[in-house]
């Protein structure tokens, strides 16, 4: 009588069950292709969005007033503000009242403190103006002073234009504050948050729907051998 080899008292095992148990591998793999795939765009987007957009013209006039679109969203609105209001001192680009900047103005605009001007002097048009006036845009963040938006918008509620604190609306103050924001690479925390949590989100529903089609698939395989 033939003796049967230990491992020959068991059924041969259906090609179809054993591609399934590979499955919990592919599972894993595309979760994890899903990961990398989701951080490189992220990482992607990220640093094209810290990169300037290149200028196909150059700047012909610095002076310009800004264009305003058909429907100005707060920050197109915030821009025209600045322009009318925080530019003459604190820069185009936001980068404070730099020989540079005050290059750009016409000869006789050029000294800020000369008389009749913003000297302080008796007979100056112009309030007082100090020898310094810093840059308030631009990346390290420069409002990092100020965790939250609306601390910006009381701050300058309460102390600009500085001739005339508190004579904005409400609104241009939200504005020109959402603008700074925006311009110096600020973003509201919960928009940080969701950025955050997006990806693993997605790589965990990517997950759960490949082990969902392994179960699926080795439900009906079970069913066939039964049958």
């Amino acid at each position: 009588m033939h003796t049967l080899h230990p491992l020959e008292t068991l059924p041969p095992q259906s090609p179809l069950i054993s591609r399934h148990r590979s499955l919990p591998l592919i599972a894993i793999a595309f979760s994890a292709l899903g990961v990398m795939l989701i951080g490189f765009r992220g990482a992607a987007a990220n640093s094209i969005g810290l990169q300037p957009a290149p200028s196909l013209t150059p700047v012909l006039d610095r002076l310009a007033t800004p264009v305003m679109p058909a429907s100005p969203t707060p920050i197109d609105l915030g821009r025209m503000i600045y322009y009318l209001n925080c530019m003459p001192c604190h820069g185009d680009r936001g980068q404070g009242l730099t020989d540079e900047w005050r290059a750009v103005w016409v000869d006789d605009h050029q000294n800020c403190w000369a008389r009749g001007c913003h000297a302080g002097r008796e007979g100056d048009q112009g309030y007082p103006l100090p020898r310094t006036i810093p840059a308030v845009i631009g990346s390290p963040p420069i409002l990092a002073r100020f965790l939250a938006s609306d601390e910006l918008v009381d701050y300058l509620r309460r102390t600009h234009p500085p001739q005339r604190p508190g004579a904005l609306s409400d609104d241009d103050y939200r504005n020109v504050a959402a603008f700074m924001w925006w311009a110096s690479g600020r973003s509201m925390p919960a928009a940080d948050q969701s950025a955050r949590f997006a990806p693993i989100g997605i790589a965990i529903s990517i997950g759960l729907v490949v082990l969902i089609v392994f179960l699926l698939m080795r439900r009906r395989a079970r069913h066939r051998s039964l049958g």
